[in-house]
């Protein structure tokens, strides 16, 4: 059941996106991943926890051949903003990527910090190619100079929390995105 406000730990969070909006753009970026790699095999490579749910939406909707492997990287923790300092928990064998084509799946990309960590890694285990798909982009914020291959949606730099998002390992369940509700953002002012 869809709501226009919700309230997670102690913020309100109002409607962003829905899920229909949100799945009819995978699909979109389904068909370009299909048309890029009809003939190739692809590793996706996705940024756990928060890319999850859009991976999963993203490999179906691409519907090529892939294999799957996770990292863990962080900069936010339980806070509403990123710390600046990346955490990176990388265990994928170098041979699994090694010549092939990766597509490194993430939730959301703000200052590119550490999309760019993961990718710089991911590189130095010598694939054919590194590409990166992301739901949520906030290109006015974004200080790195590396492309984004896949975008679902540019957004402001706002803080959001579900389909898979989180504000403070709460809120990943919802179907929906959430915006922190302007009132609470005022409040903090």
């Amino acid at each position: 059941m869809q709501q226009d406000i919700v309230r997670i730990h102690d913020r309100p969070f109002r409607l962003f996106l829905t899920r229909e909006v949100i799945l009819q753009r995978i699909t979109e970026l389904g068909e370009k991943i299909h048309s890029d790699y009809n003939d190739k095999n692809i590793v996706y490579v996705i940024v756990l926890k928060g890319a999850m749910m859009f991976a999963m939406d993203l490999i179906r909707s691409a519907s090529v051949p892939c294999t799957i492997e996770v990292v863990s990287a962080s900069s936010y923790g339980e806070k509403m903003h990123s710390s600046g300092v990346v955490s990176l928990d990388i265990s994928i064998s170098p041979d699994s990527l090694r010549g092939k084509h990766v597509i490194l799946v993430d939730d959301i990309v703000d200052t590119g910090k550490t999309i760019a960590s993961l990718q710089r890694k991911l590189r130095s285990f010598s694939p054919k190619s590194v590409q990166i798909a992301t739901l949520l982009f906030k290109s006015s914020v974004f200080s790195e100079n590396i492309p984004i291959e896949y975008i679902g949606f540019d957004i402001d730099p706002e803080f959001v929390v579900g389909y898979g998002m989180d504000y403070a390992e709460a809120g990943r369940h919802l179907p929906d995105i959430y915006v922190l509700h302007e009132d609470s953002r005022q409040a903090d002012a």
